[in-house]
């Protein structure tokens, strides 16, 4: 039963996941900015099994998008649930199960509700179904974007930025300042078959000093040891990770994302930092070789994967530098401007 057109737009939308930890929740952001911009006036509330990002680490970003957070809410921990009372039991309006474990979505479809979506199941338990001879795509994101289709009728074009703290803008800014054409460069990721060569990176980074441009790496703490290295072979570039006097010790994904917005074009593996830059949305290339481009490479206005597979291989030592460097060049054109997109913390 698909949700009639004719239908007030609800008052109130419940999203159900198992939990979201740092690398989910940055992968999950374009959904979770479609469903706002799918239900403006709502009230949006995230519900989760377990912990989610988004209450934590990610909060700042949640700002106007999600209303209220009910994580740990143990629904759907195991089958016994399903013959437990639920923890809360006001009616949504909407409720968009993301998961499809089955005992889960059964006990979330207990919840009191008008309209139920959830893909379990082959879509079994769902209010509102695809067309049977719709394909599932790969791509989480838009496997996502298919359950708010069903639920809204269609998914609004997302216009504005993520909304950054204003005091975590101005510091990207004094570490980058305006004027240079900066080029973003992460040559880490959590798994070092993922990593193209460093030496390809520091091709990439010298052609962007020949164009006029600034090459600035972003590295985490287990790519430090490529430091030292990467300082003497390419000395113009600027590593503002590693800058403590500004940002302290600790690590938070919204540095990387602040900075991000600074650069001109962008490239990195299949990696946290990759979907760091996705939620910048800046033009980016992303690299891929034995990992699915079509699953996993971050969604963006502009750029898009370089695979080995185009090189006919499947190691990332097929891509060649080359390859990499006149994509940027393409991308590299025009200056970014998301001084619009900052709040007050």
């Amino acid at each position: 039963m698909n949700r009639r057109p004719d239908r007030p737009p609800p008052d109130s939308v419940a999203v159900f996941s198992y939990e979201e930890i740092i690398g989910d929740g940055l992968y999950k952001l374009p959904f979770v900015r479609m469903v706002r911009a799918a239900y403006p006036s709502a009230r949006i509330t995230w519900i989760t099994t377990r912990k989610t990002v988004y209450a934590g680490r990610l909060q700042p970003l949640m700002d106007g998008l999600i209303d209220e957070f009910r994580q740990d809410s143990g629904i759907g921990a195991g089958m016994a649930g399903l013959l437990k009372p639920l923890p809360f039991r006001e009616r949504f309006g909407v409720i968009i199960d993301t998961q499809t474990t089955l005992w889960r979505t059964l006990t979330i479809r207990r919840m009191p509700h008008d309209l139920f979506v959830s893909g379990a199941l082959g879509f079994r338990l769902s209010d509102a179904k695809p067309p049977p001879s719709q394909i599932r795509p790969p791509h989480m994101v838009d496997r996502l974007a298919d359950l708010l289709r069903l639920a809204a009728g269609s998914v609004p074009k997302v216009e504005a930025g993520l909304r950054l703290p204003e005091p975590l803008v101005a510091k990207a800014e004094a570490a980058l300042p305006p004027g240079p054409r900066y080029v973003g460069l992460a040559p880490g990721a959590g798994k070092r078959f993922k990593c193209w060569p460093l030496d390809r990176f520091v091709a990439v980074a010298r052609a962007q000093v020949e164009r006029g441009r600034v090459p600035v790496f972003i590295l985490g703490p287990d790519e430090l040891e490529w430091l030292p290295q990467l300082r003497e072979a390419v000395p113009e570039a600027l590593f503002p990770e590693q800058d403590r006097q500004v940002w302290g010790d600790e690590f938070t994904p919204l540095r990387t994302i602040a900075l991000a917005r600074r650069f001109a074009a962008a490239v990195a593996n299949d990696s946290g930092v990759s979907h760091m830059f996705g939620a910048a949305d800046i033009p980016l290339v992303t690299l891929f070789g034995p990992t699915p481009a079509t699953k996993f490479q971050p969604k963006v206005t502009s750029g898009g994967a370089v695979t080995a597979q185009e090189f006919g291989g499947r190691d990332m030592t097929a891509i060649p530098a080359q390859a990499v460097i006149e994509r940027l060049d393409r991308l590299a054109i025009h200056p970014i401007d998301h001084g619009s997109y900052s709040k007050k913390s």
